[in-house]
């Protein structure tokens, strides 16, 4: 008898003080409501002001709130919802001010989404001033729909919303250290400081905080403004990067926080002779090196996932008709392959918000017979893929070469950051690149025989540096965009092409490259029709360092083969008898092969000259006489 009065009188209080409290109801779009997953929608009829929230399927799907309470205390909350999908109940997590308040708060099947009800009471706690109230899903269809929310409590009033954001820090190698962060919580409010720490263990190096909080320094601070998602990035001892890797690819920011791009080199080196097998390697979540010595034909697509390079052995490794697309990807070296006649796609598209890429020492090519439309791009950019490089490639015969961001409409693509260095254009019409939005490095490139060449357009801030442009019609534009874009040009040599020179940009460059730039007058001796990426088709590789020429003597034109047996940098120069270096037809880095480049001399006298290959260890010398 005593339970049933006692509990008769927790059930009058109850009642009681909701009788005297005071109720607060927050529609959707009034003060106090904050976020949603999802969005306001009216198609559903039966709720009251602008409409209800609906959040999108999925579990962890939220909606927020705020509140004022001028005390501390126990207060109520009621929703005003509907359930019609299925027969389910749609559970929820509640949270107050960050922390779980109920595991499960339920909100049974109404029958159908017109059937409005108010749900049971559930009791929290709230502290004096500010309190934020958020439901999560549990439902992989999400939550019930929700006409407005009920606080029931003394002095309780809407507050302004402060964004809450989510934290999620990780890294690449489990191995390869720890991690820890401060302070921990499921949800930052705006302004919160962060401090992330990294540590590594014997046999491995801290490289760099790498995502959408970047550093070098093992302890990393930072205010939250948006959701974070930061790696910590560990090595081995002794990993270094190809020496004549530069460009946006090494980097992960505007402020030059460099970054290791290895490709597949901490995986196993593999050789593949089939799609499936370059398919199954390439696509795979193991880092990788993929090697191909051979041509393979085919329509499909060739997917290339995060931290795999894909290394042409000979001028054999090619791929015809076979897109090469690197989506959502990261740490990617494609090297030394030749990718021709792609129809309807481009022969490499680089999408998906991936980044730090790079292209080196590839060919790519279709033909001019079949007209504009036929085919694509020969290298794509787009989709919020940035800090890539494009270098030492050969691109010709084709239409519509480049193209960086796709259309007028994607502001968000101006994250993107590239560049090109060193590359030969030869036949092509157009887009060399094209760009929209983003900021591009064109510093070194040798232009022969083309239509149209640089068009920087949306506002987009191209640096064009020491380029060489011979027959060309309109070397730098700002075009076929509803706004125009910026150029900041520097040493270049024009021809007779036209070029616009405004608007003007400035783009700071955030890595070394000076080393490299290479005076545009050079250009035509450096990088010539048939370029340096043209191995021979024997597929032994050599066993000992070689140099050799013909004919000799020479008239107007000297080949030039050469053979290393190990993966080297090395440069090719030719001097006069006085000892001064008075061409210089490779340098860089090169994998083991035999290669083969021409020195095509209009201007010297009859005479002896000397070619020297020059590696860090090793040197050769051969003697070339020019008869005119």
């Amino acid at each position: 008898m005593r339970k049933v009065i006692y509990l008769l009188a927790i059930f009058c209080i109850f009642f009681v003080y909701q009788a005297f409290a005071q109720e607060l109801i927050i529609q959707e779009n009034e003060p106090g409501f904050c976020t949603i997953d999802g969005g306001i929608e009216t198609s559903v009829s039966g709720y009251t002001g602008d409409g209800y929230a609906d959040t999108d399927r999925g579990i962890g799907k939220s909606i927020t709130w705020s509140v004022n309470a001028t005390t501390a205390g126990t207060y109520f909350i009621q929703w005003r919802y509907a359930n019609g999908g299925g027969s389910g109940d749609r559970p929820v997590r509640l949270l107050i001010n960050h922390e779980i308040a109920l595991d499960t708060v339920n909100f049974p099947h109404t029958g159908e989404w017109t059937n409005w009800t108010i749900s049971d009471s559930v009791e929290v706690g709230f502290i004096k001033g500010k309190n934020q109230v958020r439901i999560e899903a549990y439902n992989p269809d999400g939550t019930a729909n929700y006409d407005y929310l009920i606080f029931i409590g003394a002095g309780i009033s809407p507050a302004d919303c402060v964004p809450s954001y989510i934290l999620t820090v990780g890294q690449n190698l489990a191995e390869g250290g720890t991690i820890s962060y401060t302070p921990v919580q499921n949800y930052y409010d705006e302004g919160t400081a962060v401090t992330l720490s990294a540590c590594s263990n014997p046999g491995y190096f801290f490289q760099s905080w790498s995502g959408d909080a970047t550093g070098t320094d093992s302890l990393l601070t930072f205010t939250m403004s948006h959701n974070v998602a930061v790696t910590a990035i560990f090595l081995p001892d002794g990993t270094t990067m190809e020496s004549s890797f530069i460009g946006y690819a090494t980097v992960q920011d505007d402020r030059g926080t460099p970054y290791l791009v290895i490709g597949g080199a901490l995986g196993d080196t593999v050789s593949a002779t089939t799609y499936s097998e370059l398919n199954d390697y390439l696509g795979g979540s193991a880092p990788c090196v993929v090697t191909l010595d051979r041509r393979i034909i085919g329509t499909e697509d060739l997917k290339i996932g995060s931290d795999k390079t894909l290394l042409g052995l000979y001028r054999t490794a090619h791929l015809q008709g076979i897109e090469i697309e690197i989506n959502a990807a990261r740490n990617v070296i494609i090297q030394n392959i030749r990718v021709s006649h792609v129809t309807p796609g481009d022969a490499i598209v680089i999408t998906g918000k991936s980044r730090n890429i790079i292209i080196d020492q590839c060919e790519l090519y279709s033909d001019r017979e079949h007209g504009s439309e036929y085919y694509d791009g020969l290298l794509d950019i787009k989709n919020e893929s940035s800090f890539i490089t494009v270098s030492n490639c050969s691109f010709h015969d084709h239409y519509k070469t480049s193209l960086i961001c796709s259309n007028d409409e994607s502001p968000q693509d101006s994250v993107i950051r590239v560049t090109y260095h060193h590359n030969f254009f030869y036949n092509c019409d157009s887009r060399l690149p094209s760009i929209r939005f983003g900021k591009a490095h064109i510093f070194n490139n040798y232009y022969k025989d083309c239509n149209t060449a640089i068009n920087s357009r949306m506002g987009a801030c191209v640096r064009v540096e020491n380029n060489y442009f011979e027959n060309v019609n309109q070397a730098v534009l700002m075009a076929y965009s509803s706004e125009p874009g910026s150029v900041q040009l520097i040493g270049n040599y024009f021809g007779r092409g036209a070029v616009a020179t405004e608007p003007v940009c400035e783009l700071a460059i955030p890595y070394p490259y000076e080393h490299l730039l290479d005076k545009a007058v050079d250009l035509p001796a450096l990088l010539p029709v048939n370029p340096i990426t043209a191995i021979s088709e024997t597929p032994k590789l050599p066993a000992a360092f070689s140099l050799t020429h013909y004919p000799n003597p020479f008239n107007g034109v000297l080949t030039v083969q050469f053979a290393i047996p190990e993966a080297t940098a090395l440069t090719i120069s030719i001097y006069d008898l006085a000892g001064r270096e008075i061409a210089k037809l490779a340098s860089g880095y090169y994998q083991p092969g035999r290669y083969q480049i021409r020195w095509e001399e209009a201007e010297y006298s009859t005479g002896i000259y000397l070619v020297r290959l020059a590696t860090p260890k090793f040197d050769l010398v051969r003697k070339a006489v020019l008869l005119k």
